[in-house]
């Protein structure tokens, strides 16, 4: 494995570590609200993953038509982004509704948002790390950089999964959907726009746009916390 891509996946893996034990010691929130959150992205992953892969083989079988080869790509990318925003904001708001009914704070949704971006980040680390161990060796393999993109994106990946776990809380607090319904799209439209610009553009201008969504997730969140 380059020492690279080494570096980057231990990155992502001790990267939200780092944050959730930083989080909870400044914040004062309880180690259960990272668990929950990092629970929720299982669970949603769990019933998601199983449907996509009925939803494929439905359309492969010509069960389900295909859409026109044109609009296949965009099809694929709507599904995939469409389905990551409703189970993982779904998953967030029955998690606050019924599993941990005191989490009420800006603090907590941080606390929780952590940890939901943190155990995917540190998945993904883990399988980049088996991934590029089973490339050839040699210098030309893998460019050094290459790994780095994914450690770069889980960073901002992580910043709108916190904001995101915020404006879910306050569908709760509020008593409006709405605001579920715009972590929704906002999380469709995130994943939406980083493949859309990978395939067109290529993977540094796709991590240039996840970096501006990542800018304006936290404005969001400072918003949400300046406003109560």
């Amino acid at each position: 494995m380059p020492s690279s891509a080494l570096l980057a996946s231990g990155i992502m893996i001790l990267l939200p570590v780092t944050l959730a034990w930083v989080v909870v010691r400044r914040l004062g929130t309880p180690v259960r609200f990272l668990a929950w959150g990092a629970g929720t992205f299982l669970l949603a992953q769990a019933v998601r993953l199983p449907l996509l892969q009925g939803l494929t083989a439905l359309l492969q079988s010509g069960a389900l038509p295909l859409p026109p080869p044109a609009y296949l790509a965009v099809f694929n990318i709507a599904i995939l982004a469409v389905t990551a925003g409703l189970f993982e904001e779904g998953a967030r708001y029955l998690a606050y509704r019924h599993a941990i009914p005191d989490a009420r704070s800006w603090n907590a949704a941080v606390t929780f948002g952590v940890g939901h971006g943190g155990i995917e980040s540190i998945l993904l680390g883990c399988l980049m790390a088996w991934q590029l161990a089973a490339l050839p060796a040699g210098p030309d393999t893998l460019p050094w950089a290459v790994p780095f993109l994914g450690a770069v994106e889980r960073v901002f990946a992580l910043a709108l999964h916190v904001a995101l776990a915020v404006v879910v809380l306050q569908a709760i607090t509020r008593r409006n959907l709405a605001w579920l319904a715009a972590a929704i799209g906002a999380h469709a439209a995130a994943n939406a726009i980083g493949v859309s610009v990978l395939a067109g553009y290529g993977p540094i201008a796709a991590e240039a746009a996840l970096g501006l969504v990542a800018v304006l997730a936290l404005a969001v969140l400072f918003r949400l916390r300046a406003a109560g």
